[in-house]
């Protein structure tokens, strides 16, 4: 048997062995509401504590290249890992915010002594001002507070202030227009709408050598942000999405801007989160060297129309779409190095060499963000079976495209015309070549352009009816259907195709096979522009000629909707049979069509069963109304109240008035009625009382009035006992 002591040896041996539990690391970043703080926090909430300090190894980077970078894969993924930063923070507009996945707390509070009893628990504090001037005078406040209270904090606090490369806006230039590097900067000279900034960065630094093993206090003057859901090149990324002709370069667009991805922004700060340095002041850029105008025609030539134009600046100014900061930010022309970022820092690098080299991705990143993808849909069915009238309404409803045969051939020939005189011009003008404008891609679009035009016209003056072969409409719904308009918001194709080989010719995919034996596999097809949504019209025969039956003449007239051609149609369409017609194409795709009937719908231009495609689309994938139409909405809505309300108060006098009249003419009526009444009343007592009178003047009045007389005369003392006495005597009855 063991004695005690021993017992008690194996016990603290036992509690020895035991693991202590590691406390999370906490990190608090300001305004996690705003383009900055959400995805800072939610880069941060996925990350582990010191994982930069993890170098990886060539294994880790073969599995890279091999695989690709995971960190892609995981680009949007908001929820937590187990082990990751445990991210707090403020938030700036309270109004209908929901809580991240990523966040641990949202932290509220009602004076800044609270505030500051949740900064005393954080491991890092991260106070973005580049976002909100407001909040300068806050991240000064905070640092200031840490560093009175620095002798009761019993752990190490990191604080960083993340603030704006502006602050050297206006730093003289080097010799030879050498870039800018963090060793000088103890010398730059901040914009004027950024002199507060400024300030705060060097208070910032200095209270970090008061006690760095308590306080350990960073700088990081940040390029301009760009990347998911875009920032100050937001504006620039929107006009392209929405297919101005040119979109607009402020200035000359000659001026060189230091950019960084937000994803690399957050791996610079998880660097200082997770290790020490002695630096203070970190300048955070990319190694672009990009102008203004080379982004903007990059951005125009991936998302939008390829072209661009230079605004003054004072034209720029008036665009209420753009804020002053990012109008001073576009416009600034300043180039760093970022040296210590690269070589002290680890950072697996999502777009080092700025946002040309990397477009692609990043306007895909812009297009998830922001949800604007393209909605495709394809409406088939019979001849006057209310196709266009279905169409239109949905383009109209979803800010899509409508195209129909007629539309597409007239408007892709212009656009082709448009391209070749371009380049014609181009060709003239050498001095206006862009090396932009001269790469393969646009030469091939001009070759084709080119080729398709003239079999257009030949095409003219060969048929008279002016029908297109096939092919050649083939390829002209094809550029249709790679434009940026097409491409962006999306379209609403209108009867075509018409046949599954025209399906075929128009959404298979180019150079693909089908593998031998593989009867099962789906055919392959261009992503890019078949339709999501297939809709199938159907209709008896007798219901489609009825209808046209009772179309008015002058609508007829001039169409395909005469009685000879809309039987031809018709019987083609009939002809069709299931092997012929489109939807088998797709429904070997694996998009099979929804048929709807339209013989029993009563409703106004078929609004039921637009309501029903709705239903199946469901919500709009777009930037929704613009301000111009959120101020025509607007201002239409204010007339149409004010026009309700001058209804409802004409309504009201007239209800009032006709209330007056009846009652002035009841009140009239009841006067007539009761004088009448009066008057028959009257007549009917002097009718009754006539007899009465008779008797009295016959029967009493002469004996009475003897008797008052002789009353009179006489004047006794009690004249009611002398009369009675009188007429007892008198009464001629007796």
């Amino acid at each position: 048997m063991a004695d005690d002591s021993d017992e008690e040896q194996v016990g603290e041996e036992q509690v020895k062995e035991e693991p202590v539990p590691e406390k999370p690391k906490k990190i608090f970043i300001n305004h996690v509401d705003t383009y900055h703080g959400k995805n800072i926090a939610r880069i941060f909430a996925r990350v582990k504590p010191g994982s930069t300090g993890d170098t990886g190894g060539e294994e880790e980077e073969a599995a890279e290249e091999e695989n690709g970078d995971p960190r892609q894969k995981q680009l949007y993924d908001e929820n937590p890992i187990e082990n990751g930063w445990k991210v707090s923070g403020t938030i700036k507009n309270t109004q209908g915010y929901k809580r991240a996945p990523f966040m641990q707390e949202i932290i509220q509070y009602k004076d800044r002594n609270q505030l500051t009893e949740y900064l005393k628990e954080m491991n890092v504090i991260i106070y973005d001002i580049t976002q909100d001037p407001e909040q300068v005078d806050e991240a000064v406040w905070a640092c200031q507070k840490l560093e009175s209270l620095i002798n009761e904090l019993d752990h190490q606090i990191t604080f960083i202030l993340l603030s704006s490369v502006m602050t050297w806006a206006k730093t003289p230039a080097n010799e030879d227009e050498v870039p800018y590097s963090e060793d000088e900067f103890r010398r730059r000279r901040a914009h004027p709408n950024f002199k507060e900034r400024h300030s705060a960065e060097k208070l910032i630094t200095k209270l970090g050598l008061t006690n760095k093993k308590k306080l350990l206090t960073y700088v990081v003057a940040t390029g301009l942000t760009y990347g998911m859901e875009e920032n100050v090149f937001h504006y620039i990324f929107k006009a392209a999405w929405h297919n101005v002709p040119e979109v607009p370069v402020f200035g000359k667009g000659q001026n060189s801007l230091p950019t960084i991805h937000i994803i690399d922004l957050a791996a610079v700060l998880q660097n200082l989160a997770d290790q020490q340095f002695k630096i203070r002041y970190i300048v955070a850029t990319d190694t672009s060297k990009d102008t203004l105008i080379r982004i903007t025609r990059k951005v125009s030539q991936a998302l939008g129309m390829g072209r661009v134009k230079t605004v003054d600046e004072e034209d720029a100014m008036l665009n209420r779409d753009i804020t002053q900061a990012d109008y001073d930010m576009l416009l600034s022309n300043m180039q760093f190095e970022p040296m210590f970022i690269r070589e002290q820092m680890n950072i697996k690098w999502h777009c080092e060499n700025g946002i040309p080299e990397n477009i692609e991705k990043i306007v895909e990143e812009y297009r998830t963000q922001r949800n604007l993808r393209p909605i495709k849909i394809c409406v088939l069915g019979p001849p006057a079976a209310g196709k266009t009238t279905i169409a239109k309404q949905l383009a109209q409803e979803y800010k899509l495209h409508y195209l129909s045969i007629k539309d597409v051939i007239e408007e892709t020939k212009n656009e082709l015309e448009q391209l070749v005189k371009r380049s014609d011009e181009s060709e003239q003008n050498e001095e206006e070549i862009d090396e932009e404008d001269t790469d393969e891609t646009l030469a091939d679009r001009v070759d084709e352009a080119r080729s398709v035009l003239e079999r257009l016209e030949e095409a003219r003056r060969d048929n008279k009816d002016a029908r297109l072969d096939d092919d050649l409409l083939t390829q002209i719904f094809k550029i249709k259907l790679m434009s940026p308009p097409c491409q962006n918001q999306g379209y609403v194709l209108d009867g075509y195709p018409k046949t599954s080989d025209q399906a075929q010719n128009l959404f298979g995919a180019a150079g693909e096979e089908e593998e031998e034996g593989a009867e099962d596999k789906k055919p392959p097809v261009n992503e890019q522009i078949i339709p999501e949504h297939v809709v199938i019209l159907e209709a008896s025969n007798d219901f489609l000629r009825q209808r046209i039956m009772h179309l008015p003449e002058k609508v007829v007239a001039g169409t395909h909707n005469t009685e000879l051609e809309f039987k031809r149609r018709l019987k083609t369409y009939n002809d069709l049979g299931d092997d012929s017609h489109p939807a088998k194409f797709f429904e070997e795709v694996d998009r099979p069509g929804e048929t709807m009937k339209i013989d029993d719908d009563v409703s106004v231009n078929h609004r039921n069963i637009v309501k029903k495609i709705m239903d199946r689309v469901k919500e709009p994938r777009n930037y929704g109304p613009t301000a111009e139409e959120q101020e025509i909405a607007k201002r239409n809505e204010i007339a149409e109240k004010e026009k309700r309300e001058r209804e409802d108060r004409e309504e009201r006098e007239r209800n009032e008035e006709e209330a007056a009249n009846d009652r002035a003419k009841k009140q009239k009526d009841w006067t007539t009625k009761l004088e009448q009444i009066k008057r028959e009343e009257f007549q009917m007592l002097d009718a009754q009382s006539t007899p009465l009178r008779n008797y009295l003047m016959a029967h009493v009045m002469p004996t009475l009035t003897k008797a008052l007389i002789e009353c009179c005369q006489v004047r006794p003392d009690d004249p009611i006992d002398f009369v009675a006495e009188y007429l007892f005597k008198e009464n001629p009855q007796v």
